[in-house]
């Protein structure tokens, strides 16, 4: 669902330690009915200037941070362990409904790429922001439907960073974990797993090796049909509030 969209934010910067603060009865921050809120992020304390409503319309962290019983004072809030570069992506999803993060170019960019996409994942859980969570979990999902080829299937090595990763800062019951577990089921040669460095990372990773023992065994009772990535699945199973729409590439 798409939300009106307002000015565009103010572009990060490193914060002042003269960053302006609302006076007695004065809100200079306030532009119509809608004030901008100040977020320091990160041990630098890079600065946003974000719209107060979208912010608070897109997570309901925020919208009790900054409207809650027990609100930030001065419409400034420290957030001192996050992600800068996720957060941009966040406020650029705030006002547009779009992360442009492409899953293209050679293998070293779709690396760095998916990190960077699990990050706005991880910061989207965070804040619970389901809407964006989806939309990060369908990028993922229709970027590995074409790992047939040859070209793709050497993408998976640097996954297993990925997937550390996101079993790291995500909850068991994470729609992230349970797509790229899928991914390792589905795509994935067995002998990998049996054989030198796949075995040796199964072992040092037991929540993971739990999780694909069971999508394993879903897989060998259930056949080729239950394959999430065929040509007339989409990404709903991994989704947590809408259905995606329907594709039609094959894999």
């Amino acid at each position: 669902m798409k939300r009106k969209r307002e000015a565009a934010p103010v572009a990060p910067s490193e914060a002042s330690d003269r960053s302006p603060t609302p006076e007695a009865g004065e809100d200079k921050f306030q532009f119509g009915n809608n004030p901008i809120v100040v977020l320091k992020v990160g041990p630098k304390k890079i600065r946003f200037d974000v719209h107060k409503h979208q912010l608070c319309k897109a997570s309901p962290v925020f919208e009790a941070a900054f409207n809650g019983k027990f609100r930030e004072k001065g419409g400034i809030m420290n957030l001192v362990d996050g992600d800068v570069h996720a957060f941009e992506h966040f406020v650029q999803w705030v006002y547009k409904d779009d992360v442009e993060i492409p899953l293209e170019g050679e293998i070293e960019d779709i690396t760095a790429q998916t990190r960077e996409l699990i990050n706005v994942y991880i910061l989207a859980d965070k804040y619970d922001v389901s809407l964006l969570k989806d939309h990060i979990v369908e990028l993922l999902f229709d970027a590995v439907r074409p790992w047939a080829d040859e070209a793709a299937r050497r993408r998976r090595i640097a996954l297993r960073t990925h997937i550390e990763h996101a079993y790291a800062n995500t909850a068991r019951s994470s729609k992230l974990r349970a797509l790229l577990t899928a991914c390792y089921t589905w795509h994935v040669d067995f002998h990998w797993f049996t054989e030198g460095p796949g075995l040796n990372w199964l072992y040092r990773n037991p929540e993971i090796a739990t999780d694909l023992a069971i999508n394993f065994a879903s897989r060998l009772e259930s056949g080729k049909k239950a394959n999430p990535f065929a040509k007339d699945k989409d990404a709903s199973p991994f989704l947590e509030l809408r259905k995606s729409v329907g594709r039609s590439d094959e894999i």
